[in-house]
């Protein structure tokens, strides 16, 4: 077993995605395939998809405590009507106020039972702390948050009813201004996470989504905090072990790929790789592979197309 599951989690997270989103008689190929580049990753894969079979095998147990919330049940004011994103550490559900207080839609995001939860709880739970700090017009609002009778920790957002910022521009055949006026929007809710001393760390498309308002005019939202970072939170146990880099290798800057400390400017770095794809249609880097230290080779030493 990998001494650290967590050593290169977001490209854990992504293939145990892609895995439980195919069926179980093509889950052995994608296995072999993963294990051919990576043989410790397919051990923490095949970990994470047997804990997943466990978790739905306890649903079947009366006297079990711990189960996945699916459809229909109630968490919180709020009954859950749709799955619309899954990754390792949980899933995001449309949900529908059911308390009779008033109408309302709201995505709630629940961590679900494993092997990894606890220390994974932690990070749900700071997740929800840098929310709760945050009112911004470009920011996805936090709601409500609580516990589900499991005791597994929940938060309601304002469900963003959208697409990430470079399908829409590519949808609506935008010109460069058009393109430049929504980054404007990105940088200012940016901005203003900084100001309250939060970096996000995770700045790409699909965590920066368009919607239209009332009057049909495009809003940007800024999403999931998941793995965002307080500046003072020095005094605080770190919420990772050493070797963890918290990323995504596509938008990672070269502090993230090196383990070195994050500031502001990893935003920075992360907003100009949005804005490269958002004016070229691709990104500066070509990253065939998740192995570390050739992804640290490939945005530290090569130049950008």
């Amino acid at each position: 077993m990998d001494p650290d599951p967590f050593r290169r989690w977001p490209d854990l997270d992504a293939r145990f995605a892609r895995a439980l989103a195919l069926p179980p008689a093509e889950r052995d190929a994608f296995l072999d395939a993963v294990g051919a580049e990576d043989p410790a990753l397919r051990r923490e894969l095949e970990r994470l998809l047997a804990a997943d079979a466990d978790a739905s095998t306890f649903l079947e147990t009366p006297a079990a405590r711990v189960s996945a919330p699916r459809p229909g049940e109630r968490v919180g004011p709020y009954r859950l009507v749709e799955a619309v994103g899954r990754g390792g550490m949980g899933t995001v559900f449309r949900a529908e106020r059911a308390d009779g207080a008033f109408s309302q839609t709201v995505a709630v995001k629940l961590l679900h039972p494993g092997p990894v939860a606890e220390e994974v709880r932690r990070r749900f739970e700071a997740e929800r702390q840098i929310l709760a700090r945050l009112e911004h017009a470009h920011i996805a609002r936090l709601l409500d948050g609580g516990l589900t009778e499991a005791g597994l920790p929940w938060l309601a957002m304002e469900f963003v009813e959208g697409m990430p910022i470079t399908d829409h521009c590519d949808a609506r055949r935008l010109g460069v201004e058009a393109r430049l006026l929504l980054f404007l929007d990105v940088c200012a809710a940016v901005t203003y996470a900084h100001r309250n001393l939060i970096v996000h760390r995770d700045l790409k498309p699909s965590n920066v989504f368009v919607t239209d308002d009332a009057e049909g005019a495009p809003q940007v939202k800024l999403l999931d905090f998941g793995i965002a970072k307080l500046l003072n939170e020095t005094a605080r146990p770190p919420l990772t072990r050493s070797g963890l880099r918290p990323m995504t290798p596509e938008y990672a800057a070269p502090e993230q790929v090196r383990g070195e400390p994050v500031t502001t400017a990893t935003d920075v770095y992360q907003l100009g790789v949005l804005l490269y794809e958002l004016l070229t249609g691709r990104r500066p880097y070509r990253i065939p592979t998740r192995l570390l230290h050739e992804v640290a080779r490939i945005i530290c030493e090569e130049p950008p197309e």
